[in-house]
């Protein structure tokens, strides 16, 4: 009897952490709700990158990056939430739009780091923003 109860024990733990693990997994967004304009755009190339990295689709996760960035690939861990830690600073420059967010990622094994986002948008092409660094 005892073994019987402590094997019933042991599968409702290993079930349970089971379960746990996996909600620890889920993506967190950012709201999208309080932003408008290009601070709107430059949030939702944030959540797009979390949602790319956590889908681990690589094709899609280059396509938000400026053609001179220098990063090249994605990223080795997957991305839980990011979380801006100040407001989104937005810059005119001469030929594009360049704009920084500071903030704190968190990935799936809980550690955070802090990463500067530089954004850029071209004047002369009108192009959307893209990613260009990330720090």
């Amino acid at each position: 009897m005892k073994k019987t109860v402590m094997a019933l024990c042991l599968v409702f733990l290993l079930t349970a952490c089971a379960v746990g693990s996996g909600k620890s997994a889920e993506a967190e967004y950012i709201r999208e709700d309080k932003y408008a304009g290009d601070e709107l755009d430059i949030v939702r190339l944030i959540n797009q990158r979390i949602k790319y990295l956590q889908e681990e689709n690589e094709s899609e996760y280059m396509k938000l990056f400026y053609t001179d960035s220098p990063i090249n690939g994605m990223s080795k861990f997957k991305l839980k939430a990011v979380r801006l830690t100040e407001d989104i600073s937005i810059q005119q420059q001469k030929q594009a739009v360049v704009a920084l967010a500071r903030a704190e990622d968190v990935v799936s094994t809980g550690e955070t780091f802090n990463s500067q986002y530089v954004f850029i948008k071209s004047k002369r092409t009108h192009d959307e923003w893209k990613i260009l660094d990330i720090d």
